[in-house]
């Protein structure tokens, strides 16, 4: 008996000795991977510049475009809910799409670009469109206000859908265990992208000579932004290969079941815990359960395989996935939507805020006037407080790299927005531009937890679900149309 025993236990050491090499082993190639995955992660992010450039350019300087043209306020608030309309819409239609796409030339690529272009020449048209109004039109604004308006809602519904595209093409290059780093450095570079804008707004440029070549404060900003954005652009999409989609060929059937009698992992309703993976449980069916469920008079339920569904149209394979989402990733929606309505509210109009009801100003006043003048500097100085969100949303976004390995996600995603609703409030009771600017930007927090930790939680379902437990629920659904539900 000893000598078995003796036995055992030098067996069990060896095999802890290899284990423990095989992990030093794998962790160096690990250290090594990372550094290589996260110098391409920064790369392809650049893509994500662009991305909020076209919301921040709009923040900054869209009702003011429509207020000069003489467009009422009413009127010049509608292209954001006409965008957001058709991009909730849309937005999965077009991920759907970019997540089946087997062209050479990549993936999303091809998407990115198309909607990239499309964005800027819509700014461009909204950007000039009073001018051109004016020459064809002399005298007379309605052209104006058609061509601003039309530029206003195309891009922001580009806009929507592009920023789910580029999520994606980061986070397909990225592993289960870097998906929070690959979110961070997206909302990172976005917030890069919003300082910048927001930076150059609040630059007076009507002294410059750059006023005398575009022709104005609002022109000048958008040929220098977007300058910088067709370079980087061009770097993110040129610099790797993104290898073309490969079809897996699913032998399973997915069930089409609804939400209430659906089972599901009770793991909370927004993150994965990994210290407590051990005593959540999930019931797991095997091909030959599942027959049986389909077989089932009492489940009726619908199985449909992968060659079905492919064999279907784009708008209904959005549609089937859609409909047919996990409970798990309909909470993930519902709170992001609540977040980015909250958010949005507040990036629309508060400069346009900031110009009337702090510094009394009138957009509609002459040019010349003291009320016009007025308007422009409360315009101006507000751009500087959605500089200040930007800013703390681009050091908050390396910050929750580090926060996300000590502290739950939806905990953070919590304390963010209380923090951000308080001081919302606090806004609304003073008439200070210093106390109002800080308060702004306060609102960095929000912005980085909404546009980060969503879709890092989105990955980790992937992971847990599709890799690890081959959860029928979760069969065939891909980063990008999951992205748009979530972001949209």
């Amino acid at each position: 008996m000893s000598n078995d025993s003796e036995n055992v236990q030098e067996k069990a050491n060896l095999i802890s000795q290899d284990a423990n090499e095989d992990e030093n082993n794998s962790s160096k190639l690990k250290t090594k991977y990372s550094k290589a995955t996260i110098l391409k992660l920064v790369v392809l992010s650049l893509s994500a510049f662009c991305g909020e450039f076209f919301y921040i350019y709009y923040d900054v300087y869209g009702i003011p475009l429509e207020l000069r043209v003489t467009l009422p306020m009413a009127v010049a608030t509608l292209p954001v809910v006409i965008a957001t309309t058709i991009g909730f819409f849309l937005t999965p239609v077009i991920s759907n799409m970019s997540d089946q796409c087997s062209l050479r030339f990549g993936r999303r690529r091809p998407f990115l670009i198309v909607l990239f272009i499309i964005a800027l020449a819509s700014d461009a048209l909204a950007t000039f469109g009073r001018s051109i109004g004016l020459s064809i039109s002399p005298g007379h604004f309605l052209i104006s206000e058609i061509l601003i308006f039309i530029g206003l809602c195309v891009a922001m519904t580009c806009d929507v859908a592009l920023l789910s595209i580029l999520r994606a093409y980061v986070m397909d290059a990225a592993s289960s265990d870097m998906q929070v780093i690959a979110n961070s450095l997206i909302t990172f570079m976005s917030s890069l992208g919003a300082i910048t804008t927001t930076t150059l707004a609040g630059i007076n440029w009507r002294k410059t000579v750059l006023v005398k070549i575009f022709g104005g404060q609002t022109r000048v900003v958008f040929m220098l932004t977007s300058m910088i954005n067709i370079l980087l652009t061009f770097i993110s999409v040129a610099c790797y290969r993104e290898p073309p989609y490969a079809r897996e060929i699913h032998d399973k059937a997915a069930v089409d079941t609804s939400p209430k009698t659906a089972e599901s992992d009770e793991i909370g309703a927004f993150t994965i815990d990994s210290k407590t993976d051990e005593t959540s449980q999930y019931s797991h069916e095997s091909n030959k359960d599942i027959e049986a469920i389909n077989k089932s008079s009492e489940n009726k339920s619908k199985a449909v395989t992968s060659d079905e569904i492919r064999g279907w149209s784009n708008i209904y394979q959005t549609y089937y996935l859609a409909k047919t989402m996990p409970k798990e990733l309909l909470n993930l929606w519902i709170t992001s939507t609540l977040g980015w309505v909250s958010f949005a509210s507040f990036v629309i109009f508060y400069t346009n805020f900031v110009g009337i009801s702090i510094y009394h100003g009138n957009p509609v006043a002459p040019k010349n006037s003291t009320a016009f003048a007025d308007y422009s500097r409360g315009v101006r100085n507000g751009s500087w407080g959605l500089l200040g969100y930007t800013i703390v949303s681009a050091i908050y976004a390396l910050v929750m790299i580090r926060l996300a390995r000590y502290f739950d996600m939806r905990y953070m995603i919590a304390v963010a927005y209380l923090i951000t609703g308080v001081a919302t409030a606090v806004m609304c009771f003073v008439n200070e531009i210093i106390v109002i600017n800080i308060m702004a930007s306060l609102q960095g927090l929000s912005f980085a937890t909404i546009f980060n930790l969503p879709f890092a939680i989105l990955a980790s379902y992937h992971h847990y679900f599709i890799q690890e437990k081959k959860d029928e629920r979760w069969t065939f659904r891909e980063y990008g149309l999951d992205i748009s539900i979530v972001f949209t």
